[in-house]
């Protein structure tokens, strides 16, 4: 197996990696910007962005055929489905222990529920159905653990801000590189793990408290369906298009949705304000 994946390494070049690292980085420190500024509705809805997702499936069409591609986009939408019940288990969580005691709980429920959507069949438009399924539960279930207001202290600096946000570049650099090895099934769930979730959750709950962390995860859930038009579009168009064409049109979707979901959000926080 060691020789197997010291063969892989040199397929991988750094500026890959780089892309792969620098990606994650920005975005979740733009997000955890946002929620300070455009407060935690709007910052969950641009949480969503493919900015993870999307290169990765770059990456993954440049090396793999169409078919696989199309499979792994298709478990991508299971994994997403898992995601928002760590999504969950993390918001249900956050009032009553530390941050890192959250995040494993909620790394235990997204263990639990991919191992059992693993064994699905990647069906594009049952996955996603089951995805708007999931998401509406979980967001309508999620939403009795909301409070009138969200805290907004800062405890992190921009030091350690960047510094979470390269660990979480580094753990997405990681996760891509190894879904080549590990077959369509693999490469679609681990594409799609929460990885700048994780690092986006511990850093908004220490830095805005956790009434602050429970409103973002509540639009995050949310923020997440610009990810399955992302993932689904891909699913369905890339054994009919080219790559490129294909990741093009799901990015434009992905944004519509998520430009959609954030005029929402300016909506509702208006309507708080007054």
């Amino acid at each position: 197996m060691l020789n197997v994946l010291l063969a892989a390494v040199p397929d991988i070049s750094v500026q890959e990696l780089a892309i792969r690292m620098m990606t994650t980085t920005f975005i979740v420190m733009a997000v955890t910007w946002a929620v300070g500024v455009f407060g935690p509705l709007i910052g969950g809805a641009l949480a969503g962005l493919p900015i993870t997702l999307g290169p990765g499936f770059f990456f993954l069409s440049e090396q793999a055929a169409a078919p696989f591609v199309s499979q792994a986009a298709s478990y991508a939408l299971l994994s997403l489905c898992a995601t928002q019940f760590f999504l969950l288990a993390y918001m249900m969580t956050a009032k009553h222990y530390r941050p890192m005691v959250c995040l494993g709980s909620a790394f235990i429920a997204w263990v639990f529920f991919a191992l059992i959507f693993r064994y699905l069949p990647p069906r594009p438009w049952i996955n996603l159905g089951l995805f708007i399924i999931t998401t509406a539960a979980c967001w309508r279930f999620g939403a009795r653990f909301l409070s009138a207001s969200s805290s907004t202290k800062s405890k992190t600096g921009f030091g350690l801000l960047l510094l979470r946000g390269i660990i979480a570049g580094i753990l997405v650099a990681t996760v891509t590189t190894a879904s080549h090895w590990i077959g369509p099934i693999g490469s679609g769930l681990l594409l799609a793990f929460p990885v700048g979730f994780t690092v986006m959750t511990v850093t908004i709950h220490e830095r805005f408290g956790s009434s602050c962390i429970i409103a973002t995860i509540h639009s995050i859930m949310l923020g997440t369906a610009s990810l399955a038009a992302f993932c689904a579009t891909v699913a369905l168009l890339i054994p009919h298009q080219s790559a490129h064409l294909t990741l093009g049109i799901a990015v434009s979707f992905a944004v519509c949705v998520t430009l959609t979901l954030t005029f929402r959000g300016q909506i509702l926080s208006g309507f708080r304000h007054k």
